[in-house]
């Protein structure tokens, strides 16, 4: 959306255009993937492989507009996880959240994880691959609803 990108051109972005080589260095990526309107690699942040997925972007969008986002969201990374669990544990007070695998970083032009969301892998369930989402605005303050998707 038009306020999405002028939002991180406006708060982001420091250094100007970024390519696809320097977005990749600053995230440990590897194994760049794009189709149509989803780009995906390989991460790595601190020793954990993380999925940066991109549903709807083009990759001109991607480098010019999310590079300096995307290293706000690394510096704060543990601080995001922990506020995520946090969340889940709340609404699984049962459950053991610190087993749960962060595996991806969402990104969907469409707005439906705010600006984006961290995706737990949960494990196969009989209707497929069960993922918790959590999802944080530009301000890095995350949602307390818990999205559920299976793939």
């Amino acid at each position: 959306t038009a306020w999405l990108s002028a939002f991180y051109i406006n708060k982001y972005k420091k250094r100007g255009y970024m390519k696809r080589e320097e977005l990749l260095y600053i995230c440990g990526g590897k194994d760049w993937h794009s189709n149509d309107d989803n780009i995906c690699f390989t991460g790595n942040v601190y020793g954990k492989e993380i999925n940066f997925d991109f549903s709807g972007y083009k990759e001109e969008e991607i480098v010019s507009d999310f590079g300096d986002f995307i290293e706000v969201i690394l510096k704060n990374f543990k601080q995001l996880d922990i506020v995520a669990r946090g969340i889940i544990k709340n609404q699984h007070k049962d459950e053991d959240v610190d087993i749960l695998e962060l595996s991806d970083i969402i990104f969907d032009k469409s707005g439906c994880y705010d600006i984006f969301a961290l995706g737990y892998r949960v494990g196969e369930t009989q209707a497929g691959e069960l993922y918790l989402l959590i999802k944080f605005d530009q301000n890095l303050l995350a949602d307390s609803d818990i999205v559920y998707e299976v793939y």
